[in-house]
């Protein structure tokens, strides 16, 4: 018997997955992969490496899936933790439940556009 909360998690995650990596597609002189881990044991589910091909510059991001609330508090708390322990920027996912859009915690659209225009490193 399949567990309901570990699929409706990975449901979520994929979807997640989807959605960044669709709006990775878009920027220019950028390649991308991403790795996907069930469980929830580390600090992100889902870890995307980046590649500028114009500064040669290589970075990687984690994403956290929450489909509930998260405070702020714990968001700094486990941002704050992720780049000191590991190098690693982290975002959280969340699902905005009266528009059914998935929302980013801080915004990764912002941070990539600063991260390839290399204001930020």
């Amino acid at each position: 018997m399949v567990n309901k909360r570990y699929q409706a998690g990975y449901r979520f995650e994929k979807r997640v997955t989807k959605d960044v990596s669709s709006l990775l597609d878009y920027v220019n002189d950028l390649l991308y992969y991403s790795i996907e881990s069930r469980g929830s044991k580390g600090k992100a589910d889902i870890v995307f490496g980046l590649y500028n091909k114009r500064s040669g510059v290589r970075t990687w991001f984690g994403i956290q899936c929450k489909k509930g609330f998260i405070s702020k508090p714990e968001v700094m708390r486990c941002t704050t933790a992720a780049r000191q322990e590991n190098g690693m920027f982290l975002f959280f996912a969340t699902l905005d439940k009266t528009k059914k859009e998935l929302v980013y915690t801080p915004d990764i659209l912002e941070w990539i556009d600063l991260w390839m225009t290399n204001s930020i490193s």
